[in-house]
């Protein structure tokens, strides 16, 4: 009896983890598009300050994710989770009273970020970590799949909710919602086995084996800052999520340009979300299979495959074959990019090492969308952001053939 309630609270944790990541995945970044055209209506400007909405939310997640990180250790993840749903509350609270463009810019700055830190993959995955030892990679994956489920269907809501009551009313259902549900993820979640008098589950068959020499090594933050596949692995993680970001914060309008409706465009959105659901099992697997190198040149294919579609499309028929190949690129860009992490750096520093490169994606990741929206309003179409981002995605691709583990001090041979 005991073990039977010992599982149902440890799942309970990885479904905890997907509701977070569902909430502020579903809500912030696959519904961004739907923003960026509403307030395109509303307030008129260009669509370089529109876009700006997700420079700002990019810089905020960079600038708190080392301090959001440092707490989630020190304090309680569950309060973290928690505070997330109030942020992301209060952060569309804000929006609904929005009179000027500066005021959405303050909630993409302070509160949206904040909520996705807060409600992501740090807290889930510390928690998840504490519970689970054999199941762990299951229970992650489940985890951290909730932001596809979240893209797959919050957009359709949001958009019904805009189209029923109007964006500003529909943001405070949106954030009043949010409020009242504080209170059951808090419940939901269970920091530690201890806390309610269990234990952390058992080793699977592998326990007793070491840590490869991989895991082993230390790797400071001078270290990090001075080898060249952190650099390197830098450029390709920034080059393939500010092309992800950007096109995500701008699909909608080149959408209003071809014509498509609100309902169409929202489609969109959930079929890059459910693709982007299969491409992480899939190209997750691909990673054990064939390696970091082959399966990321495969992440960069489908990714320029797409974007090529998507220059030519005329009709929202191919848009949507478009969002196809994209989606499940979308699903390997985070796979390629913790993987490489934890691949080349070790477990022990992968905290480190993803608090260091976070910040240093700011400048590339920061500027793709309101560039994109500054060439939509200057030459009157995405064709030239398309070919940008084409050419980002093949400079990530020809730096991944440069790809290998890097080498620390301490370690004698090449792991």
């Amino acid at each position: 009896m005991k073990a039977t309630r010992a599982d149902l609270i440890r799942w309970r944790q990885s479904g905890a983890g997907a509701l977070g990541n569902a909430l502020q995945g579903g809500l912030i970044f696959w519904s961004m598009g739907l923003y960026t055209s509403t307030f395109e209506d509303e307030f008129g400007a260009p669509r370089a300050r529109i876009t700006l909405i997700e420079s700002f939310l990019s810089i905020g997640a960079n600038l708190m994710s080392p301090f959001v990180g440092y707490f989630v250790d020190k304090w309680s993840a569950r309060a973290i989770m928690a505070m997330g749903a109030a942020m992301l509350g209060f952060g569309f609270v804000v929006l609904s009273q929005a009179g000027t463009l500066i005021h959405t810019y303050t909630a993409f700055l302070i509160f949206l970020p904040l909520a996705a830190l807060a409600l992501g993959v740090m807290p889930s995955s510390t928690i998840i970590s504490r519970w689970f030892r054999k199941r762990r990679g299951l229970a992650l994956g489940i985890s951290v799949s909730g932001s596809s489920i979240g893209g797959a269907i919050f957009p359709i809501i949001v958009v019904g909710l805009f189209a029923a009551f109007g964006w500003r009313t529909a943001f405070l259902i949106m954030g009043a919602s949010l409020l009242v549900a504080v209170p059951f993820l808090y419940w939901l979640v269970v920091d530690r086995p201890e806390d309610v008098g269990l234990e952390q589950e058992e080793e699977g068959d592998a326990a007793g084996q070491e840590l490869t020499a991989v895991d082993q090594v230390d790797w400071s933050i001078r270290e990090l800052l001075t080898t060249g596949q952190f650099w390197l692995q830098t450029l390709i993680s920034a080059s393939l999520l500010a092309v992800t970001l950007g096109l995500l914060a701008n699909l909608s309008l080149h959408a209003k340009d071809m014509g498509l409706s609100g309902t169409q465009t929202a489609t969109l959105y959930s079929i890059l979300a459910f693709l982007s659901f299969g491409g992480k099992i899939v190209i997750g697997a691909l990673f054990d299979k064939l390696g970091l190198r082959v399966t990321g040149l495969i992440v960069a294919a489908l990714m320029v495959t797409g974007l090529v579609i998507m220059y030519f499309a005329s009709t929202a028929q191919a848009i949507t074959l478009a969002c196809i190949p994209i989606g499940l690129a979308y699903g390997g860009v985070t796979p390629m990019w913790t993987n490489m992490i934890a691949r080349g750096f070790g477990a022990k520093s992968y905290g480190r090492a993803i608090g260091v490169m976070n910040p240093l994606h700011t400048p590339i990741t920061a500027s793709t969308a309101p560039l994109a929206g500054y060439i939509s309003d200057t030459t009157g179409s995405y064709e030239l952001v398309f070919l940008i981002y084409i050419g980002l995605v093949c400079f990530a691709g020809l730096c991944m053939t440069r790809l290998k583990p890097p080498q620390h001090k301490s370690l004698e041979t090449t792991s």
